[in-house]
This record gives C-alpha cells, structure tokens and sequence, in this order.
C-alpha cells in the first residue's frame, strides 16, 4: 500500500468521525423536538412542508458542490426515519420500554438472524429500555417464555412479501391472549456466503432456512453442482461453516451476518425477487398506549357468523367510514371443518371515532371479534417525501378516486355515464392519481454505461419511472434491433440502483413471462396493438401494461385492443397516445390531443401521452408534452438519452438531461391548474 493510499484513507476516517458526530447533534435536536411534542398534544408528528424544504436544500446543496441530489437524499431520509422513531419516545411516557429498564425479548434463531436484526433495529428508538436478545430455536418456545413472565416480549415474523404468511405466528396469537404491541419491517437481502478462500464453483453443499432456500430457487437451479441442505436458520446456517470448517459448503444468510462472523460473500442478491421483506411483529402480554398522533395499524381476530352475506356485511362497515385494510386473511379452523375465521390489518388507532364505529358494528356479524393490538405502522419512514400540494381527485368532488372499477366497464366503447376514474399502481407510482407521473429512458439500451447514466438524469430530474427497449421492432431489418434479454437485465439493474421502476417492450408471446418477473410493466408498441395472441398473454400476468395506440388505429380500436387485456384478468392497463399516420410529413406523426379529453370521457382508465416518437425531433418535443399536460393527459412517455447524438435508435428526437429539467420545470404550473404535482 502506497504512503499516499493511507494518507486518504485516513483522511475518510478522519471526515467519517465528523459525519457521525454531526449526525448525533442533529438527532440531539431532534430528541428536543420529540420532547416538546410530548409536551404539547396539539403539535403534528410530521409536518411534510418542512420535510420537503429540507430536502429540496439538501438537494440543492449538494448539486451545488458537484453530487448527486438523489445519494445524498437517500442520506437524508435515513435521517429522518431514525429521526421520527427517536421522537416516538417522548410521545407517551409508558409506551417506551414498557417500564424496564432492561428490556428481555425472545427471537427464533441464533445472533446475526433475520430476527436479531430486526429486533436491533426496533428498540433502537426506545431509548428508556436497553435491549437484552434472547435467542430460542422456535417460534413457540419464546412465546413459552413470554407466557411465563421470562420475557417483556417476543419478536416474531408473521409475513413475507414472498412466502406469504407465517401460519405459526397466527396461531401462537390465537392460543394465547397476548397483543401485538409494534411492529418493524426487515428488508431481506440474501447473500451466499463461504469460508475465507472459498470458491464459488467449488461449492457442494448449500445450506440455509428453508424458507430462504426457496426465495432463491433461480439461483439454486443455476449452481446444478451443489446440493441444499435446510437448517433451522439463516444465521445457525452460516455459524455451521465456521464450526465445520469445510470451503466446500456455503450459506445463504444476510451479509451482516457473513461479515460479524468473518466470512466471504460469495455472491450478492441471490434471492428470486429484488424486494423481498419480512414483517415482524412485537407480541406482549398486555396491550401498550400508543399516541393517536402517529400513523397506526390496529389488527383484529374474527369469526363470522355463519350465514350468507356475513362478511360483505363487516367490509362495508369498514369501507363506509373509508377505512383502509391493508390485510384480510382467512385460515381455517381445525375444530371446526369448513369453517373460517378471520385476520384484519387496518390503518388506524382503535381509539379513532371512525374505527371504533367500524369495530362496534362488525361485531354483530361476528361470532366472536378481538383486538390483537394497536401499534405504530412501520415501512413509511423510507417513503418518498410527501408533496405539500393539494392531494388531486380524480372525480372532482372531493371524495377519494375509486382504484377499482370493473374494467370491463372501463373499457366499453358505448355511450354511458362517465365512468369513475381508477388508478394502476407501477412498482411504487401511481397512474391517475394525484400526481403528473413521467416516464424518461432511451429508445433502446445500448450498454450498461449508458444505462446508469440515464438513470441518474432521470431520477434526478424528478421523473418517476424509466424506460428502455431491449427488444426493438425496427422498420429497417439493416437497423439496431436491441439486445434482447440482455438489455432488460441492464435496464432493471440501473432502475433498481436508483430505486426507480422500469419499463420496456415485449414483441413476443414467449417472452412475456420472462420480462414480466422482472420488469414493473410491459409496454405494447403501436406496431403490436392489434397482436391479439400478445394481448390475451399479456391479461393473464400481474404486470401493469402501458398499452401505445395503432399508427392508424381509431380510438375506438384502442380501446377495444386494451379489452383483450382486462379480459383475461389485467386490469392494470394504462393508455397511449403516441401519433397517428395522416396525410401531414412536417411531423414524424400527428399527435392526437384531443384523443386524451375523449379516452378520458369513454373510460376510467389512465391516458398517457407518448410526445417523442409524434415529433421525431428533439425542439418539438417539449411543446408537444405541454400541451399533452394542459389537456389533462395523467403523463408522458418521453426518449431521453446522455449523448444523443451517439444513439443507436431514435437521437434525433431524444430529449438531453437539460431538456428534461427544463420541461419538468415547465410542466409543474401546468399540472398544478389540474390539481396535480409532479
């Protein structure tokens, strides 16, 4: 090592200790905030105008000294997670720590699991409590040990976004009268890992949970020359190596794990699906107060009545004060054959007039109806930061849009009353609610470079989504025709390492299953609208689908070619507009504005506008996608690219990185007139 690699490396280290040092002031402050909103029950726990002012000068700040707003604010909203969870503390003076000062909690596994992890993480903000693990080999010998007063709680999973539910946890909650207390969400990243020296393809032998080993059976079936082995748990899995001492044998586990006990990884993201989290639950004997101020999840356990009509009857409870449940799970009761009971999830505290009502009323359809337990909800402190414009509805009356109209209804070409608008859900955007959504990318993915480069322009730029064609439908057999399944794969590795969700195109039915496990939609090229095989494929997957209007096809065969979809079961479809073939050369295509206020009329479905491939040069692109906004268009499809003059598809009509913050800046007032944000 050179004199002058040290040197910067301990000037890192140097600048590392003042990063933490001004992290712990700041959270210093903060704990003086919480203390003053624990004071003062009249005072928001968060307040999204100042959360957005503070990002918008981080950002601003740091493209000032040449970084990337978007790194630096995924800094900040760690900040501020860490920030609202020491504030909790303060909110109530017997909700933190339950009065010990040494907090017992039993976890299944050994230290460096999953449920190690989590329970660091969770009692990290209960700053009156320290925390004591304790470690059981089941699920149902530390809820023993919470039942006989050795334990102030226990932690356990009870969901997968994956695997589903954990069967074990629900019935532990059903045997004994315990409460679900909090809650924290884990996010699962599995690594392979192997003794120091150890070679990937020398590996025999592959052990781990055996729940882990099925969230990463594409993995395992590609390493044809080792073998699996379960074992009680992820963490255990990898000690195992270190006991046995064997280079031939590895293990799937967290890489916290594989680093606290010196191992190699091996190999990173070995799991089916990139976003792969796991719920725990807090369990303790009694319930806890919670501040009504947070944001709160309230769990129930209920058993119908037996009789028709009893369970329509207690979700109409719940939806008539528009309450959200965010779980209905029905699992069987053994003691009784063809009979159910029931687990709901629903935001609110139970203390809340409106579930309080919901609550009183679904008890006269039930058999029976207890409260597992009200707690704070987890998994929104990563959330974006909230707009603090006005939230958009999408029926003009002040009421929250209806997200689930029949679509077959949605898509019908005959006259009716308007149709309620609804909104599709791509990766975490939404279409055709309150916000202005634009979707940024190449034409064509030409190599990994180009990939993470577009992905910065477009995130930074405030788009939501990104865009990419791997596999291209050219009118030239002589012209570039994509990088097939490569290019998806470059594609999605650059949206997820700037967490935006990706979409491209597909041109055959044989590939639809493919791209779809791993891109967030699939676009339908205008040359492929009327692909009758491709579109009843595409209604059997659960994937949104941008669907782009025919050359020449009519508005009316639009709409009957995004029938074919959401009859197979899709209803995810979002509309088109991208120009049609007229008489007019002046433009690559005309653009029909007009077809947005009528796809708007005729259906409830979202109507984007493709303003790129109508213009077919860069300087009309910009007025053309104004123009889409200022009809009521719920986004656009628009072709950015780093370098277009070195495109291999479409440059010319490319958008730069200073054209695209150039119209997101344009399009804010714009958007802004239809009650929308960006």
């Amino acid at each position: 090592m050179t004199q002058k690699l040290q040197t910067d490396r301990d000037a890192i280290d140097s600048i590392d200790q003042q990063i933490v040092a001004l992290i712990s002031q700041r959270i210093a402050s903060a704990r003086q905030i919480g203390s003053t909103k624990g004071k003062h029950t009249d005072l928001a726990i968060r307040d999204p105008k100042r959360e957005r002012e503070v990002y918008d000068r981080w950002a601003r700040i740091a493209e000032q000294n040449g970084l990337s707003g978007y790194y630096v604010g995924r800094v900040l909203r760690e900040i501020l997670s860490y920030s609202r969870r020491v504030q909790e503390g303060y909110l109530d003076q017997d909700a933190s720590g339950n009065g010990h000062p040494v907090t017992r909690v039993g976890y299944q596994g050994t230290v460096n699991s999953y449920s190690f992890l989590a329970a660091k993480k969770l009692f990290s903000h209960r700053e009156k409590t320290a925390l004591e693990p304790n470690s059981f080999r089941t699920f149902r010998a530390a809820i023993d040990a919470l039942v006989a007063g050795e334990l102030e709680y226990a932690l356990l999973p009870i969901e997968n976004t994956i695997a589903g539910s954990l069967n074990e946890t629900y019935e532990l909650l059903k045997e004994h009268d315990l409460a679900i207390v909090d809650e924290e969400i884990w996010p699962v990243e599995h690594c392979l890992a192997g003794l120091p020296g150890s070679n990937l393809n020398e590996i025999f032998t592959i052990r781990s949970h055996p729940v882990a080993l099925q969230q990463c059976q594409t993995f395992l079936a590609r390493a044809t020359w080792a073998s699996t082995e379960a074992f009680y748990d992820t963490a255990a899995a990898a000690e195992s190596l270190m006991a046995e001492g064997n280079k031939a044998v590895a293990a799937i586990c967290s890489e916290e794990c594989a680093h606290a006990l010196g191992l190699d990884v091996l190999q990173r993201g070995v799991a089916d699906q990139p976003h792969n989290q796991t719920r725990f639950v807090l369990i303790g004997r009694d319930p806890e107060p919670i501040d009504q101020r947070l944001s709160c999840k309230t769990s129930l356990r209920l058993a119908l009545n037996h009789r028709e009509g009893a369970l329509a009857e207690i979700l109409q409870s719940f939806a008539a004060r528009k309450l959200n449940l965010t779980k209905l799970e029905s699992r069987p009761k053994p003691e009784s054959p063809w009979e159910y009971e029931f687990y709901v999830d629903l935001v609110g505290h139970q203390d809340d007039p409106a579930v309080a009502e919901a609550i009183a009323d679904a008890r006269a359809h039930t058999n029976y109806l207890r409260i597992l337990g009200t707690y704070p909800r987890r998994g929104l402190e990563l959330d974006q930061i909230p707009s603090t414009a006005p939230v958009h509805t999408a029926n003009g009356n002040g009421d929250s849009p209806e997200s689930n109209v029949p679509m077959t209804a949605a898509v019908s070409t005959r006259e009716r009353k308007l149709p309620d608008r609804t909104t599709v859900q791509l990766g975490s955007v939404e279409f055709g609610g309150s916000r202005f959504v634009v979707i940024a990318g190449p034409c064509a993915v030409e190599n990994r470079r180009q990939m993470l480069d577009t992905a910065q322009i477009v995130r930074d730029a405030g788009a939501r989504v990104m865009r990419g064609g791997a596999y291209k439908p050219r009118t030239s057999h002589d012209s570039f025709q994509g990088l097939g399944w490569q290019g998806v794969e470059l594609l999605v590795e650059a949206g997820r390492a700037y967490e935006v969700p990706v979409v491209t195109e597909v041109l055959r039915t044989e590939d639809v299953d493919r791209v779809a496990a791993v891109a967030d939609a699939i676009q339908v090229g205008a040359r492929n609208m009327q692909n009758y095989a491709l579109l009843r494929t595409l209604g059997t997957i659960d994937r949104p689908i941008i669907l782009k209007r025919g050359l020449s096809a009519t508005i009316d065969e639009l709409l009957k070619a995004a029938a074919y979809i959401t009859a197979g079961g899709n209803n995810r479809v979002i509309l088109c507009e991208r120009g049609i073939r007229t008489f007019e050369t002046a433009t690559r295509s005309t653009l029909d504005v007009s077809s947005v206020p009528v796809l708007r009329h005729r259906t409830g479905l979202p109507v984007i506008v493709d303003p790129s491939h109508a213009a077919g040069e860069r300087h009309l692109v910009e007025p053309l996608a104004l123009a889409a906004a200022a009809v009521g268009a719920d986004g656009l499809l628009v072709e950015v690219h780093a370098n277009p003059e070195e495109a291999l598809c479409d440059g010319p009509q490319a958008m730069t990185a200073d054209d695209l913050k150039s119209l997101m800046a344009k399009l804010e007032p714009i958007v802004a007139t239809h009650g929308r944000t960006l």
